[in-house]
């Protein structure tokens, strides 16, 4: 008795099952979605060199892409500075999805950096990194209001907006 093996339990398989993803009933998170997803498209037609399709020069390289691997990135990552920085248009460039991974950030700061300062100047960039510390309670209105802004298409509208919540 003490040498037999256990025996197999007989029955259905358990199997995984693909496809089914957990519906957020959360309407702040639906609102981050779709913000998100209209803060980078605006980005991305924003620095695109063709009004009629996505593509554009990295912000970062130099290198010429399209569609999908034309990415909004973002200076400082948008894990760190909180939804100011996070929404930001002139924290958001268009990037090479090459430029645009956790492998390649530490080197591309530098590039992005100098690019920024290039753009706006250093003083408008010290204002910018010191939104890094600014804290804002980003709740539903926040996001309806930056979905609304972000649809109109009013760049200085939305830093506008943002720049009065500080």
């Amino acid at each position: 008795m003490a040498n037999e093996k256990p025996q197999p339990k007989l029955g259905k398989k358990k199997t995984k099952k693909k496809g089914l993803r957990k519906v957020s009933k959360d309407p702040k998170k639906k609102l981050i979605k779709i913000l998100t997803e209209k803060s980078h498209t605006f980005i991305r037609k924003r620095d695109s060199k063709s009004e009629d399709s996505i593509g554009g020069y990295c912000v970062d390289c130099g290198y010429y892409a399209e569609g999908q691997q034309f990415q909004c990135g973002h200076w400082h990552p948008d894990s760190t500075g909180g939804a100011i920085l996070r929404y930001h248009p002139h924290n958001m460039h268009g990037q090479a999805g090459k430029c645009n991974t956790k492998f390649q950030q530490e080197s591309v700061k530098i590039n992005y950096t100098f690019a920024m300062q290039k753009k706006y100047g250093v003083e408008y960039c010290a204002k910018l990194n010191n939104l890094r510390w600014v804290s804002i309670d980003a709740d539903i209105f926040f996001y309806q209001k930056m979905i609304e802004l972000y649809d109109r298409g009013d760049e200085e509208e939305i830093v506008s907006y943002l720049e009065s919540l500080i």
